[in-house]
């Protein structure tokens, strides 16, 4: 019994160190802004990629020059939606005494919807930058271009060596 209470804190402690060694690792190659993977766009396909490899241990970093989401989160899909269900249900206020609903009379503020609109879609972005810290994901804010294999540039400026791209 005693050795393999031995044996478990022997493996524990390895196990420990093996990740503590991973850790290490992917700090320095931080350091030297060089990754195993790094994605040029933070919408939804980039996060995905990016998480997907970060889970397998990679090193990676995502290069986004807006708000994390992209397109459709920040001004696409989800704010339209967000206003084309406001405006069904204006719709349906404006129908709703040929159903029996009499006496309705319900004030709109434009500055409220907005403001609730925008607060969602934040909500969104502070989600998606959560998911990247917790999947070990860099973040490098500015604009990505690709200027040979394996090379990166950023703003024209810094520039990030990757095994892939």
């Amino acid at each position: 019994m005693r050795f393999f209470l031995c044996r478990a804190d022997s493996v524990t402690i390895l196990e420990g160190l093996t990740r503590l060694g991973n850790l290490f690792y992917l700090f320095y190659k931080r350091l030297q802004m060089k990754f195993d993977f790094v994605v040029i766009g933070a919408g939804s396909g980039g996060i995905a990629a990016a998480r997907k490899a970060a889970s397998f241990g990679a090193s990676v970093a995502i290069v986004e020059h807006q708000r994390l989401g992209g397109t459709c989160v920040n001004v696409g899909c989800v704010p339209k939606k967000v206003m084309w269900n406001a405006a069904q249900i204006k719709d349906s206020i404006d129908h709703a005494e040929g159903y029996g609903f009499g006496g309705l009379d319900i004030d709109f503020n434009y500055e409220t919807l907005k403001l609730k609109r925008d607060a969602y879609v934040s909500r969104l972005n502070v989600i998606y930058d959560k998911m990247l810290v917790n999947s070990g994901v860099q973040k490098i804010t500015g604009f990505g271009k690709i200027l040979g294999p394996g090379l990166v540039q950023v703003n024209d400026e810094q520039s990030i060596e990757a095994e892939h791209i």
